[in-house]
């Protein structure tokens, strides 16, 4: 790569996860806001609720992940690792919030995974 052609990417790889983070978390908040309904119209999901969500955060950061490294074109990996750290701190943020418990055990394992599904993500994005 040339000095200007990396300048160029270096520009805009903030610009690009944070592009992935925005459509991460309208895919949550969509998520949640369809489970609301879902709940409203009767059907009860609370007692798998953790899971689900989970299973919504997971989808949220590999769809915002490609979306990184599709607008990169290059370093998907960088940048689906780099949203899906941005992503977590962001849960964990709002679980603090929101007065929710936080174990260093269990979110740890789903840091890790986060990353791991950030960096499939940022791949597949690249090569897609």
């Amino acid at each position: 790569m040339g000095g200007e052609e990396q300048g160029a990417v270096g520009r805009s790889f903030p610009r690009a996860v944070f592009w992935g983070f925005r459509y991460a978390v309208l895919l949550l908040a969509i998520g949640i806001l369809l489970l609301a309904v879902l709940y409203v119209a009767g059907m009860d999901w609370t007692g798998h609720m953790r899971t689900v969500f989970d299973y919504l955060c997971y989808a949220a950061v590999v769809l915002g992940a490609f979306l990184t490294g599709h607008r990169l074109k290059t370093r998907g990996w960088l940048g689906g690792i780099i949203l899906a750290l941005v992503y977590g701190i962001f849960l964990l943020i709002l679980a603090k919030i929101f007065g929710q418990a936080i174990s260093l055990k269990l979110t740890a394992v789903k840091m890790i995974i986060l990353i791991l599904l950030g960096l499939v993500g940022g791949v597949l994005g690249v090569n897609l």
